[in-house]
């Protein structure tokens, strides 16, 4: 039997299909992007993962039907592999209120160096919601077409994590794994206060 002998089934809406990576930015601000523009670009890498995750209540009656289900914790838990080295990135990344970063700056234990990026963290706390954006473009019939998700106010929700390899490995690249957590921003309307997303596929 030739695989797909009985399948009628072709693409609903032509143009439609997700491929590829997403490059990735981040606000200084929360919810904010200008027109256009992914803020701080975070180089070469790679979004793994984007969740929607919805808590709903759980409120029941004994002696009647269940009361109307809500939703009363919404977020989104997005993960994202960095493949550049990048200290100032990270600083971005993690809200710059949680480290010290200087990029450019005389060394202290490295010997023999002229300048480089550092990158410290302990004793302070605060961790800053930002905006995150990630923009796919996909080339639909020679035509890009472009998809762009952004969580308004994220944060952190996991320390700096490093796995480096041997110089002989296959794939030597060291990669920065990076989870964020997506909640509500308040300050704007509902119904538009955890992500937004905007594609051109289809259109």
């Amino acid at each position: 039997m030739a695989l797909g002998q009985y399948q009628q089934t072709s693409l609903t809406n032509p143009g439609s299909l997700f491929e590829g990576g997403c490059r990735m930015g981040v606000a200084g601000t929360a919810g904010v992007f200008a027109g256009g523009s992914l803020g701080t670009v975070l180089g070469i890498g790679n979004l793994t993962g984007f969740t929607e995750n919805l808590e709903k209540t759980t409120t029941q009656a004994g002696n009647s039907d269940q009361p109307d289900m809500r939703v009363a914790v919404q977020t989104v838990t997005v993960t994202f592999d960095m493949l550049e080295f990048w200290p100032p990135n990270w600083d971005e990344i993690r809200g710059g209120s949680l480290d010290v970063s200087n990029a450019a700056s005389a060394s202290t234990y490295i010997g023999g160096a002229g300048t480089v990026n550092v990158f410290s963290t302990g004793g302070l706390n605060t961790l800053t919601g930002k905006a995150f954006a990630f923009e796919n473009t996909t080339v639909v019939s020679d035509v890009t077409a472009v998809t762009i998700l952004i969580v308004y106010l994220a944060r952190i929700e996991a320390g700096l994590a490093f796995t480096p390899k041997t110089d002989h490995d296959t794939d030597p690249v060291m990669v920065t794994p990076i989870t964020l957590t997506a909640e509500i921003d308040t300050s704007r309307t509902a119904g538009d206060q955890l992500f937004i997303i905007e594609s051109e596929l289809g259109v």
